[in-house]
């Protein structure tokens, strides 16, 4: 077992390194009448998938380790907004042969059918410098509205993913539960995904007749990523008041609740929110916008 964690740990970055070289790809340019749907990707974070142990007999045999290489897929998480009539928003998660880019024309989309209404939809990829067609499958938990194009790009920006370990994070649950009465408003979250759990802190605001500022902690099986809408967050209840709180987290394309429980401290203030979407509103200073690192 010891000389298989010496094989990952020597092996995984080189694997994941050389996999991070591929690069994502962009939307089908020819239309499909069997993709009528038309999906603008707002954020995607992703990286290459999780290293999985290959063994052989003769190996096992002979009590050696096997070995580790990547499975040459790719994963990752975002937000986006399904556009026609009605519109709406929906978080996602994916883990397809190809990562793709994010939507940087307001007019931009990725062609899409769903395959479990409401829960999984696919769309259609385009390697760079190819004209053949990929079908990337998505999870996703719908939003009764669309996202606000720049308060969600703020509170999700994209990116990449580091590190060859891969576990999926959670959104807010937002079914009313009334043993947790608190609503607490994630604004920033940096995750680290380790072999057994997820650490992760970052920034919130505990809402009600007066909003405080919290910062907060945690090591749980999934993590979070921040409410990429103005009017959303997770539900809770302390668990020690002012000190610990517990909240409750789904995971996306499904009705799964997880729980997770926080470390927190109380501020004298709160934080600034992400800015709104309209020319009216000036936009929060760099040092102030929400952001979301997995490291």
């Amino acid at each position: 077992m010891k000389a298989a964690l010496l094989l990952l740990a020597f092996f995984a970055p080189c694997a994941f390194g050389q996999y991070q070289t591929r690069m994502p790809a962009v939307p089908l340019a020819a239309p499909d009448p069997d993709f009528p749907l038309h999906v603008h990707v707002l954020s995607i974070r992703w990286g290459g998938d999780t290293m999985h142990l290959y063994r052989s007999l003769q190996g096992e045999m002979r009590g050696g380790p096997g070995y580790y290489a990547p499975t040459g897929a790719a994963h990752g998480f975002g937000a986006a907004n399904l556009l026609g009539d009605p519109a709406g928003g929906f978080y996602f998660g994916f883990d397809c042969g190809s990562a793709f880019q994010q939507n940087t024309q307001p007019q931009d989309f990725y062609q899409a059918r769903w395959k479990h209404q409401g829960q999984s939809l696919e769309i259609l990829l385009q390697p760079v410098g190819s004209d053949r067609g990929q079908i990337c499958e998505l999870k996703t938990t719908l939003k009764q509205l669309p996202f606000d194009p720049i308060f969600t790009t703020a509170a999700l920006p994209g990116g990449t993913l580091s590190g060859p370990i891969w576990n999926e994070p959670e959104i807010a649950f937002t079914d009313p539960d009334a043993d947790y009465p608190l609503h607490l408003h994630i604004i920033t979250g940096f995750r680290h995904v380790s072999s057994g759990n997820v650490q992760g802190y970052g920034t919130a605001n505990l809402l009600g007749d007066s909003v405080q500022g919290v910062d907060y902690n945690y090591s749980c099986s999934h993590g979070l990523i921040p409410n990429a809408q103005q009017d959303e967050f997770f539900q809770g209840h302390w668990v020690k008041k002012d000190l610990r709180m517990e909240i409750l987290l789904q995971r996306i394309g499904t009705d799964h609740v997880d729980r997770c429980e926080l470390n927190v401290t109380i501020k004298a203030s709160p934080y600034p929110n992400a800015p709104a979407a309209s020319a009216a509103t000036p936009t929060t200073p760099p040092a102030t916008q929400p952001a979301f690192v997995q490291h």
